[in-house]
């Protein structure tokens, strides 16, 4: 029999790094409300009950959370932990059910990582969400380089994070006795001892939307979860499209390959971050759902898309995307270039790519190769890019019969 989940979401916070003029949690990303969003991912995962801290001075928005019996809402604190503790406070969980702990600024985390968190909570007494770190750290003194920290014992922790009522209680009282404000949960449990904390490595994307920007990605992501998947398979329809970019390389720029910032001599030309990778992967897309090319949509010389991340174009193509009724199947990617070796990075742009994409880094190719000394990526004078992609869904083809 799966355990009770009682679920809390500290959303009482002003949302300040990310520049808006009100809190980012009800900004509107992918059509609905952020925090909306990620209260009906919990309660789409069984939970038994949603308790929501939001600020004192936005408590008109619980009328735009759901219409559930599960679901209530409270003032928040002046700090994450203390909105934790009002809606602990308010929450129906007997002590020892579980509690689920998610920022509400994680719309869209996997049911699947979220059921694992919680059976390795049941079974160990605690459980944190995250992934192991990736990039090589550097401990800095101002802005100099001391020293290299091994990463290789390293958990970058997110949320849900599970823990029986009783110890998650126990450990924010212990914490507001000592003084103590702890950046997650997992921090304060850990004081307390006993039963160690687990660390469950996530299995899909699941960003935080913090600064400006965060939110395309994270509407991409939404958007592919929202697959037509109640439609009748007769009526699915199937495209391939195709894309090419290039661009020539100039000394005093970043190199930026898959949303990959790469150590290089020199880096690619662009209005935007020159993406060559993304941008023949875009236009794979757009031509796939018939929605024209990236100069279309994100014309070179509007000043909207001055050094834009092409990680966020990106994701607002997957947003017309599904708006068109289709979502991104798999992608397969080639770079033109005499150097650098894009082996080492690899994974990590797979990875990202998937995690804009909505689908897993199976699904993404990537191949690289050179153009054996000959033209002008022989000369390496710029480097170009090739993609085919996939897409399936329910939209103007499907609609009429194709």
């Amino acid at each position: 029999m799966p355990p009770v989940v009682h679920a809390l979401v500290p959303a009482a916070g002003s949302g300040s790094r990310f520049g808006a003029s009100r809190p980012k949690q009800f900004l509107p990303v992918a059509g609905r409300p952020l925090l909306l969003w990620t209260v009906d991912t919990l309660l789409s995962c069984g939970v038994a009950s949603v308790v929501v801290a939001l600020p004192a001075a936005g408590m008109s928005w619980a009328a735009h959370l759901p219409d559930d019996p599960r679901v209530r809402c409270v003032a928040g604190g002046a700090t994450r932990q203390a909105s934790v503790a009002l809606a602990l406070a308010a929450s129906p969980a007997e002590p020892d059910e579980l509690v689920l702990v998610h920022d509400g600024a994680r719309p869209a985390v996997a049911p699947d990582d979220v059921r694992s968190v919680v059976e390795a909570a049941r079974r160990r007494g605690g459980a944190v969400l995250g992934r192991r770190v990736a990039d090589t750290l550097k401990r800095l003194e101002g802005d100099r380089v001391v020293e290299t920290v091994d990463r290789r014992e390293l958990f970058r922790a997110e949320t849900p994070q599970v823990f029986p009522r009783r110890r998650l209680e126990e450990a924010l009282a212990t914490a507001a006795r000592d003084g103590v404000e702890g950046t997650d949960e997992a921090a304060l449990v850990e004081r307390l001892g006993g039963p160690v904390v687990v660390a469950v490595e996530a299995a899909h994307p699941n960003p935080k939307v913090t600064r400006s920007g965060d939110e395309a990605w994270v509407a991409s992501l939404l958007a592919a979860g929202r697959a037509p998947a109640t439609t009748r398979r007769s009526k699915m329809s199937m495209r391939i499209g195709q894309g090419y970019d290039v661009h020539r390389l100039v000394a005093g720029r970043p190199l930026v390959l898959g949303g990959e910032e790469i150590p290089f001599d020199r880096g690619l030309d662009g209005f935007s971050d020159a993406d060559v990778l993304l941008h023949a992967l875009g236009d794979a897309l757009l031509g796939a759902a018939g929605l024209g090319d990236l100069g279309e949509h994100f014309p070179p010389g509007d000043e909207r898309w001055r050094g834009a991340s092409s990680v966020d174009l990106l994701g607002r193509i997957v947003v017309l995307l599904a708006e068109a009724g289709w979502r991104p199947v798999n992608c397969d990617l080639t770079l033109v270039a005499e150097a650098p070796k894009l082996a080492p990075y690899r994974e990590s742009i797979r990875r990202r790519v998937g995690g804009v994409l909505g689908i897993g880094p199976e699904a993404v190719g990537l191949k690289a190769t050179t153009n054996e000394l000959l033209g002008f990526v022989g000369r390496e004078e710029g480097m170009a890019a090739l993609a085919v992609a996939l897409v399936t869904g329910d939209g103007p083809a499907a609609k009429e019969g194709a």
